[in-house]
């Protein structure tokens, strides 16, 4: 399928043609990425990607015109992983069986897991979509929707105990409340607005299940706002 003009535009600056190459760009986006399990994106420098890859920082310029174009291709590895944990979430179907109460308990308890396991990259590059949406595809982000429609298959597993009048559009709109709420609450913590709210991971997970399932039970009126 030929790549369009977009996509191209997510690669590195100047991409690798020549073995070497892209194995000396591997071990600077794997150099990243384990930092990122340690500290904040704005927190590491060029030098320690470099350091940490075994290379130069000459090899890093001749592939990046600066710390930040790391986000894209960081973006692209990050989205293969997401479509891989997606689809294994699909086949277990940890879900099934349960009530409402029960499948916005798992919800919950695997947003918090999710943002929690990779904050930092997350962070990174939620903070780089939100600065630069052109830079996400549309061809992305439909795949995104995609993939994640099995959290509303699993929701409207409980569509007898769903009282609001439109159960599909309801369902969107409480995984976007359920993943917003995590994602500010873990992802920007050290923000006044994150803080304010105190309390602990398991704490969240208890209010952001009563939040999915209470919303979806109460039987309000039309559902209104964005869309996943």
């Amino acid at each position: 399928m030929p790549e369009s003009s977009t996509t191209a535009s997510l690669a590195p600056v100047r991409p690798p043609r020549q073995s070497r190459s892209q194995k000396t760009l591997a071990r600077l986006l794997d150099a990243t990425e384990e930092m990122l399990r340690e500290r904040p994106f704005e927190a590491i420098t060029v030098a320690q990607i470099v350091a940490a890859a075994g290379t130069s920082v000459g090899a890093f310029y001749a592939r990046f015109r600066d710390k930040d174009a790391l986000l894209p291709a960081l973006y692209q590895r990050y989205d293969d992983w997401l479509a891989g944990r997606n689809a294994q979430l699909e086949t277990q179907r940890s879900w099934a069986g349960q009530g409402l109460g029960g499948v916005a308990a798992w919800l919950a308890s695997e947003l918090v897991g999710f943002f929690a396991q990779r904050r930092h990259l997350i962070r990174a590059l939620a903070l780089h979509a939100r600065l630069r949406p052109e830079k996400i595809d549309a061809e992305t982000r439909a795949r995104r929707v995609q993939q994640t429609g099995f959290l509303r298959d699993a929701l409207l597993s409980c569509r007898d105990e769903i009282a609001h009048p439109e159960p599909e559009r309801a369902v969107e709109l409480a995984i976007f409340m359920a993943a917003s709420t995590c994602r500010e609450w873990i992802l920007f913590r050290e923000a006044p607005h994150a803080q304010a709210t105190g309390g602990t991971s398991d704490e969240l997970e208890r209010e952001v299940a009563h939040m999915v399932a209470s919303y979806l039970s109460a039987g309000s009126g039309p559902a209104q706002g964005p869309s996943v």
